[in-house]
């Protein structure tokens, strides 16, 4: 069970929650200018059906979170929290949205539900609400535990394993990272090995902007008992002559040579061998669709990953 009040008190970790959460389901997620009260406001736009115009649906999105309440065990969201019908009304209209959702870290109130069932029957405005439990099945995914395990580090830790179709191919989701894993004949997981692979990356050293993000690991469970990472480097480009020699064919070989030698020194090694395979990829942080985990480069998994998945 995720627990919410590893969030910030202040409710921003909440938004950037749920920010997260509707852009992983394909919303477009954005931020309305601050207010006198220095707060702001999250509007997410659901995309429309391109059979009926493609129009774009605005949502308005309230966030409150109560999960620190009563030392911690939390309280419902109530009539006060949301405010009146018509400020509820207002706000909308104000930032040109179309409907309201409601997002909480525990649950609404009777009161509340009833007010936002009042406001659609009457006003014509469409409400939903996200309470935690919604928002734990929201996380509770493939691409949400990532999300989950950035917030939440304590309750989100260690690994979660899902089953593909395959009894030899999974889905592995830890530390955000999102890595397909393949053993060749067996369906044991060496989760001890790849935590020390984990462990060795990201304690390399590296220039600003640079990262190393890994895609998938191949388990050749069959003699050799050799442990194969498929890992993207990101890098921002090469600005400094630094980035320019950090990204070189000899440099990533080294670098490659070297952490094979550190997994291999770990005390969880379990005699297994380990071997990292680097692909430079160029990328761009500020851009509105950069994301990490973005599906193209799973797509360029090279032969041995996509002969599984």
């Amino acid at each position: 069970m995720l627990d919410f009040t590893e969030l910030s008190q202040n409710g921003e970790d909440l938004e950037l929650l749920v920010r997260e959460i509707a852009v992983s389901l394909g919303f477009k997620a954005l931020w309305s200018g601050r207010g006198p009260d220095g707060g702001r406001d999250l509007i997410l736009e659901e995309p429309g059906s391109s059979h009926l115009g493609a129009k774009v649906r605005r949502w308005l999105v309230s966030c409150k979170h109560t999960a620190h309440a009563n030392q911690g065990k939390g309280r419902s969201v109530g009539i006060d929290d949301v405010g009146a019908d018509g400020g509820i009304v207002d706000a909308v209209h104000q930032h040109q949205a179309h409907a309201y959702l409601l997002v909480c870290s525990t649950q609404p109130s009777s009161a509340v539900v009833g007010r936002l069932e009042a406001i659609e029957r009457n006003r014509g405005i469409p409400t939903r609400i996200w309470d935690g439990v919604d928002l734990e099945r929201l996380l509770d995914t493939t691409k949400g535990w990532a999300i989950a395990q950035r917030f939440m580090p304590k309750s989100a830790e260690g690994w979660k394993i899902i089953s593909t179709s395959q009894p030899n191919q999974y889905i592995g989701l830890t530390r955000g990272y999102y890595i397909r894993i393949a053993n060749r004949i067996g369906s044991f997981l060496y989760t001890g090995m790849m935590d020390a692979c984990l462990d060795t990356m990201q304690a390399t050293a590296l220039p600003p902007g640079h990262e190393l993000r890994p895609r998938a690991v191949y388990y050749d469970d069959n003699k050799a008992s050799d442990m194969n990472w498929i890992v993207d480097y990101l890098h921002e480009g090469p600005k400094t002559r630094e980035a320019l020699l950090a990204t070189s064919p000899p440099t990533l070989m080294q670098l490659q040579k070297d952490l094979t030698r550190r997994a291999e020194q770990s005390e969880n090694h379990w005699g297994l061998s380990a071997y990292f395979n680097l692909r430079p990829q160029q990328v761009s942080r500020g851009h509105d669709h950069f994301d990490p985990d973005h599906y193209d480069f799973y797509e360029r998994i090279p032969w041995i990953f996509n002969a599984y998945y």
